[in-house]
């Protein structure tokens, strides 16, 4: 089963200057992380509840692979997601029933600098890049309290000044909601919600969600309303704001830009009032919505390209 949002993968080109934003400007705490031998890249974690935030670069480039280098070229942000799985080898074999290319799984490795290391089995869909389009199936080789102990450098996972309790959802950009919706509950046997649009977040998207196992985590798709790309069809990016905010046209812009890909991340933090004074103290620059729920979207010049949403948690 397909049991939750593993982890989520932002791409940086500066470790130790996006772990310090992370962890001084918006008050999410880094852990844990390492090397990936063989890979070509260097991660820190920030755990959060059962999800983790992967801050990756590449730290040798002639090892690492050609899809991570084309989408760091195109700036920093997100790279994909991970979906948790509970049984990853029965998961692989219902995909290939359905006539999805699955490769693996494969193990993979982390090795901290002070020699301890974590594994896992990994399930990539059509091919083995970290930065693609399509979420990889994954199971740690831990679980639970013990997992999430590792994950931040085995300690006990520190607490975040922003308040971040959990991860809700992340949203992945499309051209066209009625072909992705199809096409991702076909991949991975999942059903999807009903189109809702994005009139909660202030955002002019038309969305679709797919509920994983754990009851509260959800993936999204969403695509940009045909009225509105129409009409900011010959408007320009303001500067700074290309990722999906709710902005005129941002939606459409990523996908000129970037093409299908990760585009959002929803935390929920205990006390959203209290976060927003933590981020007046930081200087961080903001757009809050009140109606006809509260909403905080972070710039994505603070989050190293990631749009980050925050909600009360519920």
């Amino acid at each position: 089963m397909l049991t939750g949002i593993d982890h989520v993968i932002i791409g940086v080109k500066d470790l130790e200057g996006a772990s310090a934003l992370f962890t001084e400007q918006l008050g999410l705490t880094v852990s844990g992380g390492g090397r990936h031998p063989a890979a070509g890249t260097a991660n820190r974690i920030i755990v959060i509840g059962d999800t983790y935030l992967e801050l990756i670069t590449v730290i040798a480039p002639d090892e690492a692979q050609p899809a991570m280098l084309e989408r760091l070229a195109k700036g920093e942000g997100y790279w994909n997601f991970a979906l948790a799985s509970d049984a990853i080898e029965a998961d692989c074999q219902r995909m290939r029933a359905r006539g999805v290319p699955v490769l693996g799984p494969t193990r993979g490795e982390l090795r901290a600098s002070d020699g301890r290391s974590r594994s896992w089995l990994r399930a990539d869909i059509e091919r083995p890049d970290l930065a693609q389009r399509y979420p990889f199936l994954i199971q740690h080789d831990s679980s639970g309290e013990e997992r999430r102990f590792r994950l931040a450098g085995w300690q006990q996972p520190p607490h975040h000044p922003l308040g971040a309790v959990r991860v809700s959802s992340v949203t992945i950009a499309v051209a066209d909601l009625d072909e992705g919706r199809r096409r991702f509950s076909h991949i991975y046997g999942l059903e999807a919600s009903p189109p809702y649009t994005g009139e909660a977040d202030h955002w002019e998207a038309l969305l679709a969600a797919f509920p994983l196992g754990n009851g509260f985590q959800s993936f999204e798709l969403a695509a940009p309303l045909a009225l509105a790309s129409a009409e900011n069809s010959l408007v320009d990016p303001l500067p700074g704001w290309e990722q999906p905010l709710p902005e005129p046209a941002s939606l459409r812009h990523f996908l000129q830009k970037v093409g299908e890909n990760l585009c959002r991340m929803t935390l929920e933090v205990a006390d959203l009032q209290a976060a927003r004074r933590y981020l007046d103290q930081h200087g961080v620059t903001y757009m809050l919505q009140e109606q006809p729920q509260a909403a905080l979207w972070i710039h994505p010049d603070v989050t190293c390209g990631a749009a980050i949403v925050l909600h009360q948690l519920s």
